[in-house]
């Protein structure tokens, strides 16, 4: 029965899909296939690479491509999956289901430390907005040299954003614990 609740949930998916802008789409699956890279060429471990060693296990202790050794693990004889699926399907959600549950982790955490940035940003601005207008000059000329090193190609346009958001968190002076600057600087893609 899980199998075919994930059927079902890929064909709603799917059918979302169909019905989703395509330039948004294009755009979402650049930033997708982006991490999916990432993610098979990364020497160092992180979340997603954990996500994908679970998700790795779990196909390995629930299905399996061997008739005896399903029949032997549902009756406690082996550990091992007890649902029997073909070889080549096996294959497949032991290699490849790994991959895309590490890609998809790093990209949705990418989402939402994005998002949480640019909520912070706004905050930050709005902040910054209330200050006198020495300091917002002070600001605007620090800005007009960050958007000359972007324009120029010297940074990429998410050091842009990760270097535009520590300096309004700067001259906004609000308290942040170090889980937030971490989250905040972590950011640059």
């Amino acid at each position: 029965m899980p199998m075919d609740k994930l059927i079902d949930q890929l064909i709603i998916f799917l059918q979302n899909l169909k019905k989703m802008d395509k330039a948004k789409f294009a755009k979402e699956s650049k930033e997708l296939a982006y991490y999916i890279n990432k993610q098979v060429f990364s020497q160092i471990p992180s979340v997603s690479a954990v996500s994908g060693l679970v998700v790795g296990s779990w196909v390995v202790s629930t299905f399996t491509d061997s008739p005896l050794r399903g029949f032997l693990a549902s009756w406690g004889l082996m550990k091992g999956g007890t649902h029997v699926v073909s070889s080549t399907t096996y294959k497949f959600l032991s290699v490849f289901l790994p991959i895309v549950a590490t890609a998809v982790t790093a990209y949705l955490v990418q989402k939402a430390l994005k998002t949480y940035r640019e909520r912070r940003l706004l905050r930050d601005m709005a902040l910054v907005a209330q200050l006198g207008n020495e300091i917002q000059a002070e600001l605007r000329d620090k800005m007009d040299i960050l958007d000359r090193a972007r324009e120029a190609e010297l940074i990429s346009a998410g050091e842009f954003h990760t270097k535009k958001a520590g300096l309004y968190q700067s001259y906004a002076r609000t308290q942040t614990s170090k889980i937030e600057e971490f989250l905040i600087n972590k950011i640059s893609g």
